[in-house]
Order: C-alpha cells, then structure tokens, then sequence
C-alpha cells in the first residue's frame, strides 16, 4: 500500500509542476505584449507629433485646439469661454418690417398674425422709440 500513495503523491506533483509551468509562460507573455504595447504606444505618439508638425508647417499657424474626447475629462474650474463677437445682422430688422406692413392703427392681434412669437417684443420696441401709443384696445403709429 504504501507504493500507492507515493504514485500519487508524485502524479499531483507533476500535476502541479504544469500548471506552475503554464502560469509562468502565460505571465512572460502578458509581459511580452505589454512591452510591444508600450513600444507601438511610443511610435504612436510620435507619427501624431510629426503629423501636427507636418499640419502646421504646410497649412501655416498655431496647431489645432486640443478637443475634448473620451479620454479627456473636464477641467475643473477651467478658462472662461471668451464671448463670441455677434455677427452682425444684414438688412433691416425684423422689427421694422413689421412695422411697415402695419397700418395707422393696430391691435396686438394684427401684430401676432406678423410677427407671430415676436409680437410682444416687436411692440415693446416701438413703444420705448416712441413710435407707437396705446389707444383704447390697440396701438396708433406716432406721426414724426
């Protein structure tokens, strides 16, 4: 009997001598590739340099601003945004033309049916140039 168990024994020893074996080729795999990862990841970042290099040389100027991805959380607190510089606007106000198809006198219904969500803004436009007066249940073009 004893002869048994000393089989045994060396069948789980040889067992494990495997799966030790097994394990350490899986791990100097796993470090072989994060050692060519690490290597492409180094060529990467240098074609990308070289391309913004490339961009800036051919097309002239400061390189593109840096755009947030995935990979780029929000600064926090970060630069103000600089205000934008309004376009400005060509032909005349929306306001004025509604004004010129209206006649001498007007209700705020006429003016919905112009200038729609705007009515009100229209109207409070005219009254503040005083171009225009309540009258009764509507509004009077001032002459002048």
């Amino acid at each position: 009997m004893p002869r048994r168990k000393q089989g045994r024994r060396k069948a789980a020893a040889g067992a494990l001598t495997i799966v030790r074996r097994a394990r350490a080729a899986a791990k100097s795999a796993l470090d072989s590739l994060r050692s060519e990862i690490r290597v492409t990841a180094a060529k990467l970042a240098k074609l990308v340099s070289e391309e913004r290099i490339f961009k800036s040389e051919l097309f002239g100027g400061a390189p593109a601003r840096k755009r947030r991805g995935p990979g780029r959380p929000r600064k926090a607190g970060g630069r103000a945004k600089p205000a934008r510089a309004r376009t400005r606007r060509r032909g005349t106000p929306q306001a004025e033309k509604y004004f010129q198809k209206l006649g001498k006198s007007f209700t705020l219904e006429d003016v919905r049916k112009l200038a729609g969500r705007r009515a009100g803004i229209s109207i409070a436009q005219w009254s503040r140039a005083k171009r225009v007066r309540k009258v009764g249940n509507g509004y009077q073009k001032i002459a002048g």
